[in-house]
């Protein structure tokens, strides 16, 4: 009660200004002596060191002077002593232009209505500069839009190679520049506030090891997985398939879809923007482990999701047809993984902190490129149509080479090169892997056939 008491009336009288006539002292009654008052007085000046008492205190002093002078006319007029004339008006309704008539602008209203356009002046000008630098950003974004269209037909340029995998972001998302600039509601800025992982766009202080590190040990848990998936996957019976009427190959690729397209959903809600951020992304100035993994079912664009989708059915079902479920799903989870790793290793390394890498090229293409050197000699087969004179070594030859070229020559492209060609070799050693077990199964069953038919006959 004292404490409340104390706080109270103190933070009231240092407030009103009342310090400099009363100061801190309180009736003896209260329990409470100067060494507490000033100590409490202390303690709220530390709470709110920008408050200016003095001038709280000339604004009591004027006040107090102004109460005690109509308090001695009001004793006057009461006494039939004085009489106020028909210039002077009450108390109530009294302007400060008729105290000025008396006594003159005090300086405190002077320093007031200086600090008052100050202050306006001040905001006006911040205004006009916050105007100025968004019509400059507006006209540059515009600039840059003339100059990519000027150089938008390329079709005949030497060198330039077009290919489905240049939609994974390393950068800021392309703007359309010729629209102005659309203001955010406020619960979106919020949300996109809230997002933010970088607060002060200042690269955070870490080492090598501590953004690598925890992803090296999300990619090797994956590859283990991955393993125990290979040899541990049975099977089920049709009985227990939710779907027993469509294809294992369709139903698995359905799924990766599936998913794909919810999490492209996912972008789209502003609640979830802050674990989308640290889950279906990976960036070098401040990675998250699980995003090595949650970034290849990461699109934030339908023309993204709708290539990589076209490219791994025709080549991710040869695979499946050829391997079973859980060999399809550990090449997939593999490639990818190590694609947005071998990505993220190469930005820190270069110390490229701003980019960010995400999307299933890195699956996709280890996909393939599994799928081909499993039919290395043989002719491809997309969609149940064989392609003549094609083997898979051939594919497997032109998706190397054009991916290696194109890392070669696109310096300046947006391009996850590292994360393509890390998934590119994921994907070639998850083929020998295949090749070398199947190659190992079929001796296994030469050596041990005769000996189970001896066995059978005795």
């Amino acid at each position: 009660m004292i404490f409340t008491l104390l706080h109270g009336e103190t933070t009231i009288q240092r407030l009103s200004g009342s310090l400099i006539d009363v100061g801190v002292d309180f009736p003896k009654e209260s329990g409470i002596s100067s060494e507490m008052a000033k100590k409490a007085l202390d303690y709220i000046r530390t709470q709110d060191p920008s408050f200016d008492e003095n001038e709280a205190g000339a604004i009591w002093a004027e006040s107090e002077i102004m109460r005690v002078e109509e308090e001695y006319m009001a004793r006057a007029e009461k006494l039939g002593i004085y009489k106020r004339t028909d210039n002077e008006q009450a108390p109530d309704t009294q302007s400060s232009a008729s105290t000025s008539d008396i006594y003159g602008e005090s300086v405190l209203d002077k320093l007031r209505k200086a600090n008052k356009a100050r202050c306006m002046e001040e905001d006006r000008k911040k205004e006009e500069a916050k105007k100025q630098q968004e019509a400059e950003r507006v006209a540059a974004l515009k600039a840059e839009a003339r100059d990519e269209n000027s150089t938008a037909d390329t079709k005949d340029e030497p060198g330039k190679i077009f290919s489905p995998f240049d939609e994974i972001a390393l950068a800021q998302p392309a703007q359309k520049a010729w629209l102005e600039p659309v203001e955010r509601k406020p619960w979106v800025k919020y949300y996109e506030e809230q997002a933010t992982i970088i607060k002060d766009n200042k690269i955070p202080n870490l080492s090598t090891l501590r953004r690598l590190g925890p992803s090296a040990l999300v990619l090797l848990a994956v590859l283990g997985g991955c393993w125990m998936l290979t040899e541990t996957y049975t099977p089920p019976p049709r009985s227990a398939r939710m779907f027993p009427d469509v294809p294992p190959a369709v139903a698995t690729l359905g799924a990766i879809t599936a998913i794909n397209f919810a999490v492209f959903v996912a972008w789209r809600i502003p609640p979830l923007w802050r674990t989308m951020n640290k889950t279906f992304q990976v960036t070098a100035a401040y990675p998250f482990a699980i995003g090595t993994l949650g970034a290849q079912f990461s699109h934030q664009s339908i023309r993204h999701l709708f290539i990589n989708t076209v490219m791994l059915w025709p080549f991710g079902w040869i695979l499946h047809d050829d391997v079973g479920r859980g060999t399809f799903l550990a090449v997939y989870l593999a490639c990818g993984t190590v694609g947005t790793y071998g990505s993220l290793a190469f930005n820190v390394l270069a110390k490229r902190w701003m980019n960010y890498s995400f999307g299933s090229s890195t699956a996709v293409i280890g996909t393939m490129a599994a799928a081909c050197l499993i039919r290395a000699n043989n002719n491809v087969t997309v969609l149940g149509y064989e392609i003549p004179d094609i083997t898979g070594l051939t594919v497997l030859g032109i998706i190397a080479g054009f991916e290696i070229l194109r890392a070669w020559r696109g310096k300046n492209t947006r391009t996850d090169y590292p994360g393509h060609l890390s998934g590119l070799a994921a994907g070639v050693l998850a083929g020998f892997y295949i090749r070398y077990q199947t190659t190992a199964s079929q001796m296994t069953r030469k050596e041990f056939t005769p000996l189970q038919s001896e066995q059978s006959t005795d």
